[in-house]
């Protein structure tokens, strides 16, 4: 006969398996919906030669196609804190079916108009998922550390911008880049589809809004620190392919097959990154924000160099997909430790340096390459991997700030 100790030892168990296939299922989910939003950040990017030469558009309006995505994003993320506190899974799926109806409407449109409109909407969609996912992984996690799961959730985004250079050329060879852009929403539409079955997670009380994490210096510090990395191999992402393209005459196909190397870096760096920083305190949360503008340095004079050959260049490709990824959980969770009663605002507004980089990034560069190509532009994104790399000399690390 089982007695009633028995009974609820053998539960014990079980309802412990199920909460751990509940918190994986959620991390996969999450990070599939990241992967959805990171291909929207970039699907316009590898196919921006013929979007050039069916509407006529000069480089630095192409530029712009990512500064208005950015503009959007840094506001939604700014906003979306207190609504990502209390329902993190609704705004995940809001924010991509903003995502996906931007999509369409960018298949649609007619003019540069209409293409910065969809590009600004994917944005809003775009910046508050991932606000949601971001506090929807701390929800996964509980008190535990979460960084594994940041890291992994993070990945996403650098994995969907890589598979956007890798197959919207593809799709717009035989189906026009109007034809790619339909076709791949009926995959995000999928992704939007399965997110309904992601499990649900605690809501927190509503958190200080963005004017806390500004009254932050630390939040700032961190801010600048996601400028220079998912801001800045965004920015990168954005003219990649056509770097490729015009320096080195590659076809279309395969300079979009050759720069994603740039996003696949920066996905495994991610994961790695958060693996080690969830090992405790053994690399500080500084020291990996070091190195990884370190890198991103080296990758950028390797780009810059002139007259450069191709595995030279690749190489720095790679090198500033590491750098880019590397710190990517530390920063966030950085961010929220530097702001305690409100780590929704804090990570919120350290989401928006990034989009902030983002915003400023490709229409410079689109105007340097415009007026004296690549080898002048490059240096426009070293330039904030330089101030990212000084700020961790007057910065607090996670280590710092947590009892």
């Amino acid at each position: 006969m089982i007695t009633v100790a028995a009974a609820k030892r053998r539960r014990l168990p079980n309802r412990a398996a199920a909460m751990v296939l509940g918190m994986r299922l959620g991390l996969a989910l999450v990070a599939l919906t990241g992967t959805a939003v990171g291909f929207s950040y970039a699907n316009h990017a590898p196919v921006l030669p013929l979007l050039a030469a069916e509407l006529g558009l000069s480089d630095f309006q192409l530029g712009l196609l990512t500064g208005g995505l950015a503009l959007a994003g840094m506001t939604a993320m700014s906003l979306a804190p207190p609504l990502a506190d209390r329902g993190p899974k609704l705004l995940v799926g809001a924010g991509l079916a903003v995502v996906l109806a931007s999509n369409l409407l960018f298949a649609a449109s007619p003019s540069f108009a209409g293409l910065l409109a969809a590009k600004t909407l994917n944005g809003l969609g775009g910046g508050a998922a991932f606000i949601g996912g971001v506090r929807y992984v701390s929800g996964l996690y509980g008190a535990a550390r979460s960084h594994a799961g940041q890291g992994l959730y993070g990945s996403g985004y650098p994995t969907g911008s890589a598979i956007a250079l890798l197959v919207m050329p593809a799709l717009a060879i035989g189906a026009g880049w109007r034809g790619a852009f339909v076709l791949s929403s009926l995959a995000i539409a999928a992704v939007l589809v399965a997110w309904l079955v992601a499990p649900e997670v605690a809501s927190r009380e509503r958190g200080a809004t963005a004017a806390a994490a500004m009254r932050c210096p630390n939040c700032w510090w961190t801010a600048l620190q996601h400028a220079a990395g998912f801001g800045l191999s965004l920015a990168a992402a954005s003219w990649i392919t056509t770097f490729l393209l015009r320096e080195f005459g590659l076809p279309l196909e395969l300079a979009g097959i050759l720069g994603s190397l740039l996003l696949v870096m920066t996905l495994v760096s991610r994961i790695g990154g958060g693996v080690i920083a969830s090992a405790g305190h053994r690399i500080g949360s500084l020291a990996l924000m070091r190195v990884s503008q370190l890198a991103i340095l080296a990758g950028i004079a390797l780009l810059a160099f002139p007259s450069r050959p191709l595995a030279l260049a690749l190489l720095g490709v790679a090198v500033i997909g590491v750098g880019s990824g590397l710190p990517y959980a530390a920063v966030f969770n950085t961010a929220a430790a530097s702001l305690p009663r409100a780590p929704g605002a804090a990570q919120g507004l350290t989401a928006a340096g990034g989009m902030a980089s983002t915003l400023v990034g490709p229409p410079l560069m689109g105007y340097a390459v415009q007026v004296w190509g690549f080898t002048a532009a490059w240096p426009i994104l070293g330039a904030v991997s330089l101030l990212a790399l000084g700020a961790t000399a007057v910065m607090r690390g996670e280590e710092e700030l947590t009892p």
